[in-house]
């Protein structure tokens, strides 16, 4: 998987694809690609908040939510951060990265779901290598999409413990588990006490903590 043909493939395809704000594929170097063994994949990007990335196929940097920099990073940060110590897994490895890259301040159905499409070969030919053991996604629209790519099954749906909302986990042939979390940008769930035992379940981690 060539990191050269991703970025001048959404660098032509921005502009044509109707986006003016950037675009980025993955949060993490893409050597990532070759090592990680777990996937946290949102919908799209927003904004970089330092203003400086705004058109990468990578960040080669580190972890785009770990970064340090002058301007406060989303909210999400501090979510995934935890999310990787309620797993057990180092943040600067997971694989991180977006359904559909190009940047927008907020998701537009319409506009962004049909532009899914320009990333899906890109994550069906690595979900594909066998590589990854689990995968969380940050919203149905993720969810539904890589379930769709792996033709994973239904194995266990739980209330959230926010309103009627429910997360989801599934299997693959190959043992893969997705799991479909709420978006941690609107629905913070690791500063939610009540999601806490609900996620443990889910994942069928020990800890309530």
């Amino acid at each position: 998987m060539d990191r050269a043909h991703w970025q001048e493939l959404l660098k032509q395809q921005e502009h044509v694809r109707g986006y003016n704000d950037g675009f980025k594929l993955l949060f993490c170097p893409w050597k990532l690609l070759d090592t990680a063994d777990t996937l946290f994949l949102s919908p799209n990007p927003g904004n970089d908040p330092s203003g400086e990335f705004m058109r990468i196929a990578s960040d080669e940097r580190g972890n785009s939510y770990l970064v340090e920099r002058e301007a406060k990073h989303s909210p999400m940060a501090e979510q995934y951060r935890k999310l990787c110590d309620f797993i057990d897994q180092d943040p600067e490895g997971v694989l991180t990265g977006t359904l559909m890259p190009f940047r927008t301040a907020k998701w537009n159905p319409l506009r962004d779901r049909p532009n899914i499409s320009i990333a899906r070969p890109f994550w069906r030919e690595f979900l594909g290598t066998g590589k990854i053991k689990q995968v969380f996604c940050m919203g149905r629209v993720v969810e539904d999409a890589i379930v769709e790519l792996t033709g994973a099954r239904l194995e266990r749906q739980l209330p959230a413990n926010w309103g009627n909302l429910t997360i989801r986990r599934y299997s693959t042939t190959n043992h893969v588990q997705i799991y479909g979390l709420l978006h941690f940008s609107t629905y913070k769930m690791f500063g939610r006490a009540e999601c806490i035992p609900q996620l443990a379940r889910l994942m069928d981690l020990d800890q309530a903590a």
